[in-house]
């Protein structure tokens, strides 16, 4: 195994490991739930803090792919990407709307927090791959992929931390 690759599979335990972390300080109490309702995070800062974390480790599993001599990112399929992740966006959500209203999703998110998490991630994912696909087919021959990978990493946290002061 390369060492790009091991680096990649210890950026998914860092993933993991903060998400049980997060299950962890909500069990023991460290921070105080908020009086409207349940949360294991009250600050929108420390949200966009933890978002921010996750998408770092994106940002780096994308960047250590760019290091190897036979990336993935350099796959005829990256043309194609920006649509299938709207489309696969588009159904997400739907599929997820349509299962936390009327299907079984919340009963699930009820009895496995932890699912919570696992959608937080996703949709991180499929935000953080729509826009390095796009980033990647603008200048797919005019630059190297790892700097596609960090023009993408700096628009995603601009976003999120844009969507952030505006809710």
């Amino acid at each position: 195994m390369k060492k790009w690759t091991i680096y990649q599979i210890l950026m998914l335990f860092l993933i993991f490991f903060q998400m049980w972390f997060l299950e962890y300080i909500n069990e023991i109490r460290i921070i105080q739930h908020s009086p409207n309702g349940w949360s294991a995070i009250n600050s929108a800062f420390v949200t966009f803090l933890i978002m921010a974390l996750v998408i770092t480790c994106f940002y780096l599993i994308f960047l250590f792919e760019s290091k190897k001599r036979k990336s993935l990112l350099n796959h005829s399929i990256w043309a194609k990407m920006p649509k299938i992740c709207v489309t696969v966006g588009i159904l997400s959500v739907i599929l997820f709307l349509i299962g936390g209203t009327v299907g079984p999703v919340m009963a699930w998110v009820e009895q496995w927090r932890s699912l919570l998490y696992v959608f937080l991630i996703y949709f991180l994912f499929l935000i953080f791959l729509f826009i390095f696909s796009i980033e990647h087919k603008r200048h797919q021959f005019t630059q190297r992929n790892d700097k596609s990978v960090h023009i993408s990493y700096i628009w995603t946290l601009l976003l999120f931390f844009a969507l952030f002061f505006l809710f």
